[in-house]
């Protein structure tokens, strides 16, 4: 089961007589692949492992929160960059799993970059290609993710949509939101990989490590 400040055994009798719980999953898109990629390179996979979005997903972590815990969906936030062959696919994909049940995805688009400059004091001119290749850089940032999931988690804590929300997200930066909404009563929970986010495991009520269910995740 998660780990947390108690013990939970996961049998049937541990959870007689608690109410349901409703469990909510919140999701930030490029933190849980990017670390899903490095999880997978690390143990010598040469080949894409995909993340089984649909079903899997979050039955699988809504099986470690508790035995009487009730779903109430899953929202994916994502960035894109519209100009990105690759990123255009991506839009597709993501749309699609807006149709997923249970599933809300909110898609922002990112914006460019501030312009690379040489560092040279006496230069300070930008750089727009690679010097090798010439190809243009094209750089982008995320922006409104984490402002739109910590608005989304209070707004559904105060509407008494949740009892309980899992929270996928390295991102420190929600430990203020965490804890505010946890003094109010609800609980949040972090699912991430070991070895990081530890400013926000601390914070939250309990956490799920992905090592640990990545095999029933995997399995047909």
């Amino acid at each position: 089961m998660i780990k947390s400040r108690g013990i939970i055994d996961g049998s049937p009798s541990y959870f007689k007589g608690i109410k349901s719980m409703k469990v909510k999953i919140f999701i930030d898109f490029w933190n849980l692949q990017l670390s899903w990629n490095e999880y997978h390179q690390k143990i010598g996979k040469t080949t894409q492992v995909k993340i089984p979005w649909d079903t899997k997903l979050p039955q699988t972590l809504l099986s470690r929160v508790g035995g009487d815990s009730v779903y109430a969906g899953t929202h994916v936030y994502a960035s894109i960059n519209p100009k990105s062959p690759d990123d255009r696919k991506l839009n597709s994909f993501l749309q699609i799993m807006d149709m997923f049940p249970g599933y809300k995805v909110v898609i922002k688009e990112r914006k460019p970059a501030k312009p690379i400059k040489c560092t040279n004091d006496g230069c300070r001119r930008e750089i727009v290609s690679c010097p090798h290749c010439g190809k243009e850089l094209i750089r982008t940032v995320e922006k409104g993710i984490d402002t739109s999931i910590a608005i989304e988690l209070f707004h559904y804590a105060l509407d008494n949509v949740y009892d309980k929300a899992v929270l996928v997200s390295g991102d420190e930066d929600f430990v203020p939101a965490v804890e505010y909404i946890q003094r109010r009563g609800n609980q949040i929970i972090h699912a991430g990989f070991k070895n990081k986010a530890f400013a926000l495991k601390k914070a939250c009520w309990a956490h799920i490590d992905f090592e640990d269910i990545m095999a029933e995740l995997l399995s047909p």
